[in-house]
């Protein structure tokens, strides 16, 4: 993991300076950063790059709960974890319900102390997972090429808009269907036959398949299966209709030339 920059938002400084101690332990790159009120945090998040949030609940200026809604509208889904002297009930079931990352009593108890630093590099761990996720879908979502995924009984459970666009459906369309219906007989009975047993004994295929619109069109595709560990399918395809014209142009002139 890359070094991560932590603010500590409490009106005793000596607290911040303790998270820093117990953060310097973890093995990873942590570098803290201390504000005594929530506006003062405000202006840390405005001027630099933060990965998490560590505040007390009870701040001079707002509570730990105002300062979240005000930090998630500047930066989205920031990991923020509330810490509190009081341990309420109301007020953990009140954070719970804004969102919190996690909720942690404060408290002179060297486990406590642990879970705290655990829970903070957890927190960034998976906001970052999430975004590798968010660019990873965001890259399939805008690609030339279609992708989708099915399920275990052959049913998509996911499909980007080029993939959609190459059958004549809306992505919401095929959503639950069966591949079966972007495919004509014949191609149906081979790829039962000969294909889907290929792809379950190698993990992946790769061919070309002919395609079946909504409007009762065909085109000639690119298409590769691969499998992934959960049983689903992964699905790319590619309109070579076009290619396979200029193919089948270019052998029908070499016969000619051949003939003559």
């Amino acid at each position: 993991m890359d070094e991560i920059r932590v603010l500590c938002v409490d009106d005793e400084p000596q607290w911040a300076v303790k998270i820093a101690e117990l953060l310097d332990r973890r093995d990873v790159a942590i570098d803290t950063l201390s504000a005594t009120s929530a506006s003062e945090a405000l202006e840390y998040l405005a001027d630099r790059e933060i990965d998490c949030i560590v505040s007390e609940y009870d701040l001079p200026d707002a509570d730990g709960l105002a300062l979240l809604e005000d930090a998630r509208s500047e930066v989205d889904s920031i990991p923020f974890l509330l810490v509190t002297d009081s341990g309420s009930e109301a007020i953990a079931s009140e954070a719970i319900s804004a969102g919190v990352t996690d909720y942690v009593r404060k408290a002179d108890d060297p486990e406590r102390d642990a879970a705290l630093a655990d829970a903070v590099v957890d927190a960034v761990e998976a906001a970052q997972r999430r975004r590798e996720r968010e660019r990873h879908l965001h890259a399939v979502e805008t690609a030339q090429e279609g992708v989708s995924i099915l399920d275990s009984s052959g049913r998509f459970v996911y499909v980007n808009r080029a993939y959609a666009d190459l059958y004549g459906y809306e992505p919401a369309e095929l959503i639950g269907e069966h591949w079966e219906l972007i495919y004509p007989d014949d191609e149906v009975a081979t790829a039962h036959e000969e294909i889907i047993p290929t792809v379950m004994a190698e993990g992946e295929w790769y061919g070309e398949t002919t395609g079946l619109r909504a409007d009762g069109t065909t085109f000639v595709e690119a298409h590769s299966l691969s499998t992934t560990g959960n049983g689903d399918l992964i699905c790319t395809v590619r309109d070579i209709t076009d290619r396979k014209e200029r193919e089948r142009d270019l052998e029908r002139y070499e016969t000619i030339i051949e003939a003559l």
